[in-house]
């Protein structure tokens, strides 16, 4: 048998080993009641969005129980009882240093060893990279590249699932393309250890926004892989599920997958791939315009009404930290139309913030209107959350 025969079949024979548990995605939420427990990693209070975003999209699964965690949990042995670790977005070099070298390491063998799952985000998927130079863990079998340029821009990009991918995320396996939030991810080529992994998902999106980053880097790039390692399994995303509504299950999703648990279904509530229909590249006009329309949530009862809607049109990256604000505007149609965002921008962090407007609210019809928006907006959220 050749040398090219045999690399053929062990990639055959380890993309079927991945794959073997994917094919279970039909049932019900109610079907499983098996505790997953996630750790979400904070380099002590860095990026508190991104941490954010990560929690509320693992709130989506009723099985799943998330919360915080720091370094010195993986040093003291406190993350033993993890099923997974998600380092979220932010600053990876951040997060590297806080956990040192021997965090590092340890969280590795564990990884290996112990079967821990971890699923990188951004700034989390650079970390799991096998980048010369580049403090990571060398996880994904990836390297990412032309860091030089890494400030290359952000935007709604597009990508499209491989084969390997349908069977994990079957609700997208019709779909030619689907869009997800790009906020400068790792420009991601196989390791020169040769390590192996599988591409889940392809970027076709090309972002280069920023003067002097270079055309041609991102598309056609890998923008979700995965790999065993050891006896564990890792996964990471170039872009942001976790902060786009209608695709931020798939970071639970994903999580499932990492931890060999079965694929349950999620709602049509959250399994939204229709909600943006088109690309969109942060270029200066489009920003110009986003910022437009941030000032107007400021403005007059009507600049505000639209800008609600348009925020919420150009995938505005920042329009979640305006939105609850609103709530607590004096008119009464300006509150009813934010709790209607929240509900579209799947803000389940801002349920607090929902239900002070409905006890507060004085206006009997209002109120009414307010309560039905905070029940969808709680009908987000697994019933364990």
């Amino acid at each position: 048998m050749t040398k090219l025969k045999i690399i053929f079949l062990l990639t055959i024979c380890i993309s079927f080993c991945l794959l073997s548990s994917c094919r279970r995605v039909e049932k019900k939420q109610s079907q499983t009641k098996e505790t997953i427990r996630v750790g979400v990693f904070d380099k002590n209070g860095d990026s508190p969005w991104c941490i954010t975003d990560a929690l509320e999209a693992l709130h989506i699964d009723p099985n799943i129980k998330a919360e915080v965690i720091r370094a010195s949990q993986i040093m003291s042995g406190e993350l033993d009882g993890f099923d997974a670790i998600v380092f979220p977005g932010g600053s990876g070099r951040g997060e590297t240093q806080s956990m040192g070298e021997l965090g590092m390491e340890k969280l590795v063998k564990m990884v290996k060893e112990q079967g821990k799952a971890v699923v990188g985000i951004c700034a989390g998927a650079y970390i799991m990279t096998e980048t010369p130079d580049y403090p990571s863990l060398a996880l994904n079998g990836c390297e990412a590249i032309d860091i030089e340029h890494d400030h290359r821009g952000h935007g709604l990009s597009k990508f499209s699932l491989t084969k390997e991918g349908q069977e994990i995320f079957p609700e997208l396996k019709d779909r030619k393309i689907s869009f997800c939030q790009y906020y400068e991810g790792p420009v991601l080529v196989p390791a020169k250890s040769g390590a192996k992994f599988i591409e889940l998902a392809t970027m076709l999106s090309d972002v280069h926004t920023v003067e002097d980053s270079p055309a041609y880097m991102t598309n056609k790039r890998p923008f979700v892989v995965a790999a065993q390692v050891g006896i564990g399994r890792v996964a990471s995303f170039v872009g942001h599920p976790e902060c786009t509504p209608g695709m931020r299950w798939m970071l639970p999703r994903m999580v499932r997958w990492t931890c060999n648990k079965e694929l349950i279904s999620y709602p049509k509530n959250v399994v939204r791939p229709d909600f943006f229909k088109n690309e969109i590249i942060y270029t200066k006009e489009i920003n110009d315009l986003q910022t437009k329309y941030q000032k107007q949530l400021s403005g007059t009862k009507a600049e505000k009404l639209e800008g609600i809607e348009k925020v919420i049109e150009l995938a505005c990256w920042s329009s979640k930290k305006w939105i609850p604000g609103l709530l607590r505007d004096k008119n009464a149609m300006v509150r009813v139309k934010a709790s209607w965002a929240l509900i579209q921008l799947e803000r389940t962090d801002a349920i607090p913030d929902l239900e002070a407007a409905v006890m507060t609210e004085n206006d009997k019809n209002i109120k009414i209107q307010l309560k039905k928006n905070l029940k969808a907006l709680k009908a987000i959220l697994g019933t364990n959350s």
